[in-house]
């Protein structure tokens, strides 16, 4: 006999489903990139302004969101924040993953070292920019950092522990 709950067992690691990744790929990439760069301005201002990511200045970054099908490039242009960069350009550090992975290391409902050990996350470039990057965002306080970031966090947190009750 076949036991229906094991029918409809949810994978560990959800990945987003092509249909709903479709509507994104229509959307250009400079305007992923206009959009992740202007929260990116408002979440970091302080520390952008104190010099912390100053390590950026003029590299181009790239973030590649598997499942999604989105690649977001910028690069830090001083004092005025994160701006984005066009495709022709080749980046000096690629980030890749899916978003799921990408919500555990935002959440940090999984250890950044584990996600990039066990290559869900892959860095590829200037692997050394990578991982001061890596340090740094590891020692923020996101709570520190205000504004509705705690909040979502705390729901896309939420959520993650809800989807793997339910895988489990």
């Amino acid at each position: 006999m076949i036991n229906p709950t094991a029918m409809f067992k949810l994978p560990p690691r959800p990945t987003l489903p092509a249909p709903l990744a479709l509507p994104l790929r229509w959307i250009p990439g400079s305007m992923h990139s206009t959009a992740l760069t202007t929260a990116l301005n408002v979440l970091f201002a302080a520390g952008i302004r104190a010099g912390e990511f100053d390590f950026l200045q003029d590299r181009l970054l790239a973030v590649k969101v598997r499942d999604a099908q989105v690649e977001y490039r910028f690069r830090l242009t001083g004092p005025a924040g994160f701006a984005p960069v066009s495709r022709a350009q080749a980046p000096d550090l690629t980030i890749n993953g899916t978003l799921y992975d990408f919500l555990a290391l935002i959440t940090r409902r999984e250890d950044s070292d584990t996600l990039f050990f066990n290559r869900r996350v892959v860095m590829e470039g200037d692997t050394a920019l990578g991982l001061e990057l890596k340090n740094l965002l590891d020692a923020m306080d996101p709570d520190a950092l205000g504004g509705p970031l705690p909040s979502l966090l705390r729901a896309a947190n939420g959520l993650m522990a809800t989807y793997e009750r339910l895988s489990g």
